[in-house]
């Protein structure tokens, strides 16, 4: 990105010798040392046009249930059972519009169950940790792109690739954190407030 710091000072120099106003560089801008008003406008980052498209805010609601044993599933019914850990990682999001004095009352597992958009997915394997990380990355991509693709077809706005990089990234961490402890569920929420 060019500094435009020293562009802008020399402009300001220039016409310091009158009091100038926001106001009026932008109601006679291409009178200022016969600059183009887009000129102006870039140098003092006003009007930017790789600016970000509007985001509403939202949470990431997300729930870890494991099970101690791998078991192998006829149907309903149960065959077979063997050494290993299988998890199922829930996650759904809900923008902060929709968040209630009675919606924050309810735990975070009620929250994902009022989510629209909930998305789970399981992963078994001998250790706990790869088939935590297994788990929560298949689960926040999938219910993190329905959001985004909900978002895009209500707005029209797509949130941006490094938010959007940035919010999967803490979910994984998140979610891989709370499902590595000891016990059998555990809730994570991820907020996005920009």
């Amino acid at each position: 990105m060019v500094d435009k710091a020293p562009a802008l000072a020399g402009l300001l120099q220039e016409v310091s010798s009158d009091t100038v106003t926001a106001a009026d560089l932008a109601s006679t801008p291409s009178q200022v040392c016969g600059t183009a008003p887009h000129l102006v406008f870039d140098m003092a980052g006003i009007f930017d046009d790789d600016s970000k498209e509007p985001t509403d805010p939202f949470t990431l609601y997300g729930t870890n249930r494991k099970k101690y044993a791998i078991e192998q599933l006829q149907g309903e019914k149960i065959i077979a059972r063997k050494k290993g850990f299988t998890v199922t990682t829930c996650v759904g999001a809900v923008p902060a519009a929709e968040e209630s004095p009675q919606f924050q009352g309810l735990p975070v597992a009620g929250k994902l169950d009022q989510a629209g958009n909930q998305t789970c997915r399981s992963a078994e394997g001998i250790e706990l940790k790869p088939t935590c990380g297994s788990s929560c990355r298949n689960a926040c991509t999938a219910g993190f792109d329905a959001y985004v693709q909900a978002n895009k077809d209500f707005s029209g706005y797509v949130i941006d690739s490094k938010d959007q990089a940035r919010v999967l990234k803490s979910c994984i961490r998140q979610c891989t954190y709370e499902c590595g402890k000891p016990g059998k569920v555990f809730d994570f929420a991820v907020p996005f407030r920009r």
